[in-house]
């Protein structure tokens, strides 16, 4: 390589490197590390020994003292120790949870306090270069660089459904980096870090900061609360009888198990047996389905939801439940 060439590219690495330091050293004094003690889980521990998980967490709040976790660092627990990079101890309230997302807010004492509030990744590109930040020890922020490798993934989450929209990184996440910041080169937060499937090739998943702001808002406000039909049900193929009977441009469905008291479902004649195709204009093939579709509607909200009964074609109007 040409002196200019080696040159050139030195001056450009150092460049990056001076970037990265400097834009994560900015955002660093909000990392914190979160440690909870969980509940006593007897299956699985003796008499008086209890279940400690930790991870990282995002001061957003410097005034109101909230931190962002995630859920499953907080999971079972009511009360944590969060440790800044400077050596600090506070105690803080689990303030709100939900396992569907992988979220929670945790309050902890006002003042001397650094935020980074939450931006805006709705305009990420994939590409796009993110700095990762975690207190996984509580004495130091570990900072790793990457880019964003992937948009909209999806994951099975600690409640069991699917978590969609997720951002994947090639910023690697170390164990303890979970809650933590991904930032943006101008040191916004733009996910929360959730999950590294090392199985997977290093696979580095997190949360939307788009998303994570709207789940915090109502964490704070009380809870979350979803749209639901209120059913329970599997996925099941449909007869090809039926198909071509009704000309149904899907070959599964929901078939009904039960019906909640006093849900939407039970409100709007779903019964037991029923198999669900869609909700409105949507096709359902299956819960995971039901659940990303019914994302996009508000409790309160009507829907029209068709089914298979017997051999009849339903449409069924349901006002949808909500769920905390």
């Amino acid at each position: 390589m040409a002196t200019s060439s080696l040159q050139e590219a030195a001056a450009f690495l150092e460049s990056y490197s001076n970037a990265v330091a400097a834009v994560a050293g900015a955002v660093a004094p909000a990392v914190v590390r979160v440690e909870a003690a969980r509940q006593r889980d007897r299956r699985h521990w003796g008499p008086g020994r209890a279940r400690v998980g930790h991870g990282s967490g995002i001061v957003i709040d410097a005034e109101k003292g909230h931190v962002l976790t995630n859920f499953h660092v907080t999971r079972d627990s009511d009360k944590v120790k969060v440790t800044f990079s400077d050596g600090k101890e506070v105690d803080g309230d689990v303030l709100g949870t939900d396992a569907v997302s992988d979220l929670a807010v945790v309050k902890i004492p006002t003042g001397g306090l650094q935020a980074t509030p939450l931006g805006d990744s709705d305009g990420l590109k994939v590409g796009q270069a993110v700095i990762a930040l975690g207190n996984p020890d509580g004495d130091r922020v570990v900072v790793t660089a990457g880019i964003v490798s992937a948009l909209g993934i999806e994951l099975r989450g600690p409640s069991g459904r699917v978590m969609s929209g997720l951002i994947q990184t090639d910023a690697l996440f170390n164990p303890g980096m979970s809650g933590g910041a991904l930032i943006n080169a101008r040191g916004e937060v733009i996910g929360v870090n959730t999950a590294s499937i090392m199985e997977a090739q290093g696979i580095n998943l997190a949360i939307g900061s788009s998303t994570a702001k709207k789940i915090a808002e109502q964490l704070i406000a009380g809870g979350v609360k979803r749209p639901r039909l209120g059913i329970a049900g599997e996925r099941t193929r449909i007869y090809e009888g039926l198909i071509k009977h009704h000309q149904l441009e899907v070959t599964h469905g929901i078939t009904v198990h039960g019906v909640e008291d006093n849900s939407g479902a039970a409100a709007g004649g779903i019964q037991k047996g029923d198999i669900v195709i869609s909700l409105d204009d949507h096709p359902v093939q299956g819960i995971d389905d039901l659940h990303r579709t019914l994302a996009g509607y508000k409790v309160g909200d009507e829907a029209t939801i068709t089914v298979i009964r017997e051999l009849e074609l339903l449409k069924l109007k349901v006002k949808l439940s909500g769920e905390g």
